[in-house]
């Protein structure tokens, strides 16, 4: 490809990254976002609790058990999905290294600390910790036996093989998990202060995968201008899908805390798409060989999964569907019927399945369908 002066373009080969580095990029995302939405549901169990002006403001009512037991199974959920999309994540993530053990060296081995890479490996590390703590103080303790709920089928596991096992007892499995619950689970405050820096670490894990990708300046669709704050929009939204999925399955789609965490999410996608659109503004806009190169790419080879997948299917029906069921949800008497309450949950359920494809896809295109920018030598 010729270019201006006595200078030739050199395309490099392009290596591209695959599925499991996508699937890590989005689990990672996943499971920031869902500890944001279990802090978050958590927050507002306690508003509850403590039946002051604050809570009766942001939940109109603090005395509706069908939402106080939303709140509950919210939080769990975004706890237990926190650590299952980290760990998963955490693997997919490993299996792309050619000598995956060799991982367990970078506490001594990682000494950059200014690479994004580093920073990344502690913070996964350090979520890892906060999730397995957070999911044990949620699911486990004296508190919670007898509790009903779809969100403690690890209790649920748990308990099937204390009864399995040749050496039943009743001091099991199950028994320990609660001992150690009700021994290390913080006072009410101080569990709060820990709550607000594991969500700041949850952001840190979201974004820094696109810190880490806009390192490499030669990919313009990997802007640090712009993809940062993408995967944020994005990771936060596909962690409430994935956490009110569960309340859904739950029994709480009809619920306060299920209507406001979808209409927050909805407000999240449409950040989104602006942010999406100002990427590929830039990329039109740019006369970079890589950017250009990259639209075509996008609108061209991954027209499928880009527009139909991420832009349609992942981001713009949701939205349409999300305002759909809640205007027959608040201002019709459809739900006073099995069927109408059948509709309106297999419409939320649908919005957050949407939701979570289009997450994936998302990280899917921006890997393979980035092109780096060709190199100039002079006289080649």
């Amino acid at each position: 490809m010729s270019a201006i002066g006595a200078s030739e373009w050199l395309w490099l080969p392009h290596v591209h990254w695959g599925v499991f580095i996508a699937t890590y990029l989005f689990l990672g995302g996943v499971a920031g976002g869902s500890y944001l939405t279990s802090t978050w549901a958590s927050f507002m169990k306690s508003l509850m609790d403590a039946d002051n002006w604050l809570g009766r403001l942001l939940l109109a009512r603090t005395d509706d058990p069908e939402h106080r037991f939303a709140c509950a199974e919210t939080s769990r959920w975004g706890s237990v999905i926190a650590l299952i999309a980290i760990g998963v994540g955490s693997i997919a993530l490993l299996s792309h290294l050619g000598a995956p053990l060799r991982a367990l060296t970078f506490a001594w081995n990682f000494t950059n600390y200014g690479s994004w890479m580093v920073i990344g490996t502690w913070m996964i590390i350090t979520f890892s910790l906060i999730a397995v703590l957070e999911t044990l103080w949620l699911h486990f303790g004296r508190d919670l036996r007898g509790k009903s709920g779809l969100s403690l089928f690890p209790r649920k596991i748990l308990g099937w093989i204390d009864g399995v096992m040749p050496w039943r007892t009743e001091r099991g499995i199950v028994w320990l998990l609660d001992r150690l619950a009700d021994i290390t689970r913080l006072p009410n405050r101080v569990w709060g202060a820990f709550r607000i820096f594991g969500a700041v670490v949850a952001v840190l894990v979201v974004v820094y995968t696109a810190m880490l990708l806009s390192d490499i300046a030669a990919v313009p669709v990997w802007s640090r201008t712009y993809l940062p704050f993408i995967f944020l929009m994005s990771g936060v939204s596909t962690g409430i899908s994935a956490a009110l999925l569960g309340t859904v399955m739950s029994g709480g789609a009809l619920t306060r805390v299920n209507h406001r965490f979808c209409l927050t999410d909805d407000a999240i996608i449409i950040v989104e798409l602006v942010a999406i659109g100002a990427l590929l503004s830039f990329l039109s806009g740019s006369a970079n060989l890589g950017a250009q190169a990259t639209l075509s790419e996008l609108l061209g080879t991954y027209q499928l999964a880009f527009i139909g997948g991420v832009l349609i299917l992942g981001t713009g029906l949701p939205v349409v569907i999300s305002l759909t069921v809640t205007m027959l949800h608040q201002f019709t008497d459809f739900d006073e019927t099995p069927f109408g309450r059948k509709v309106l949950t297999g419409g939320y359920a649908t919005k957050y399945v949407l939701v979570l494809v289009g997450g994936y896809l998302l990280r899917y295109v921006v890997l393979l369908a980035a092109v780096k920018t060709p190199l100039a030598v002079p006289g080649l």
